[in-house]
């Protein structure tokens, strides 16, 4: 038996497919110089889900170490499907490394589609912690956050800037 998608699986696909053409666009990171794209997968424990998604990073007023990181992501459990809209803040910490280590928060928009229930968005405030690679055109890098709202989730997502 077949079953019909919801308008929020719909609209996590099609803004997934959306933000992956957009970073994939040939030349779109020199269109914003210092700005790098991301793609990310992981696992948000609370709902007990998958999850992918991509976002932005660039530096705030030529700063070295705050960072504007907006990113969607679309975590798909067995009875939920989760959909965040973040636009975070992060702070590169001083640390003498190869490694970046960076600690952030930033608000979020959380649209929940449960099994058998209506959806419901809320309002939420991501706090994280992560580390990642510093140098090339590539870089891996990983993160652990904690949304706080009225449904609060824990997540670890990993992914790969450029």
């Amino acid at each position: 038996m077949k079953q019909r998608l919801s308008r929020v699986h719909r609209m996590a696909a099609a803004l997934a497919f959306a933000s992956l053409a957009l970073l994939m666009t040939p030349g779109a990171r020199v269109a914003h110089a210092g700005t790098d794209a991301d793609l990310r997968g992981g696992y948000y424990f609370d709902t007990d889900a998958f999850a992918f998604g991509g976002g932005l990073l660039t530096n705030v007023a030529g700063s070295q170490t705050l960072f504007f990181n907006p990113n969607l992501e679309a975590a798909f459990g067995d009875h939920v499907t989760t959909v965040t809209l973040n636009g975070d803040l992060h702070y590169d910490l001083p640390v003498a490394s190869r490694m970046a280590w960076w600690i952030g928060a930033g608000p979020a928009l959380v649209i929940s589609d449960p099994d058998n229930a209506s959806s419901n968005s809320n309002f939420a405030v991501n706090v994280f912690g992560g580390v990642g690679g510093r140098g090339g055109s590539v870089r891996p890098f990983a993160q652990f956050k904690a949304i706080v709202s009225d449904n609060s989730e824990t997540a670890l997502m990993g992914g790969i800037r450029f």
